[in-house]
């Protein structure tokens, strides 16, 4: 039995390695994963340092071109604005931020709750900051904007299609002490969170930066009346 068991494992490894490794061993093909990963990540860094580069230089051109005509410098502070509104900015000022994560582990609840599962309950928080007037919320640093979407992808949660895992941290802009009584109101979404076992903190800052939408907003069927 035992060397039945060995020939059925050695034949099963060497079919996932034909068909799924590509004739690797999986140790290999997991360092081949990794240095892959590494090299993307080493890209995406170059390639943002660059986008920031040329950001700085088009904006000391448009600077220098704006001085001496002022139909330029209010077609520029429009684009500003517009920047701005549509998240493609980065921000700072008062807030709050909430930490949401999954029950504790000694709360009895560890393993039959998990936020993921009740991503609307993130939702209904994210309205409820909107509605209180954020002018500006992440969470765990995805800008939310109007093409943001928050739904659950096996365990973890989509934003911005990039899967997040808990804990949760929420950042909003705004006035904070009408954003921290919008949630924690009486029988508000905070009070919801917390009746359904899950750990919520929120704090006031004076102070907190949101990054600016990272993604590439683009347009293929919605067009203008003009």
């Amino acid at each position: 039995m035992s060397v039945l068991l060995g020939v059925v494992l050695a034949f099963q490894l060497k079919i996932v390695q034909q068909n799924y490794l590509n004739g690797s061993s999986p140790m290999q093909k997991s360092s081949e994963i990794m240095s892959e990963l590494n090299t993307v990540k080493s890209e995406k860094e170059n390639l943002e340092m660059q986008l920031k580069d040329l950001e700085a230089r088009l904006q000391e051109i448009q600077q220098s071109e704006s001085s001496d005509n002022a139909l330029i410098k209010k077609l520029n502070d429009d684009v500003v604005k517009l920047r701005y509104f549509s998240g493609l900015t980065d921000v700072k000022g008062q807030g709050i931020i909430i930490t949401l994560d999954n029950p504790p582990e000694d709360s009895g609840y560890a393993y039959e709750k998990n936020i993921v599962y009740d991503y609307q309950l993130v939702l209904n928080l994210i309205n409820e900051l909107n509605a209180a007037g954020a002018e500006a919320i992440s969470i765990n640093e995805q800008r939310i904007i109007a093409f943001s979407e928050i739904r659950a992808a096996g365990n973890a949660i989509n934003i911005n299609k990039i899967p997040q895992s808990t804990p949760f941290v929420i950042k909003a802009i705004g006035n904070k002490e009408t954003l921290e009584g919008a949630v924690n109101q009486r029988f508000g979404i905070v009070s919801i969170l917390r009746e359904n076992s899950y750990f919520v903190e929120v704090k006031k800052y004076d102070d907190i930066q949101i990054p600016r939408y990272g993604g590439i907003i683009k347009f293929n069927y919605a067009k203008t009346n003009d």
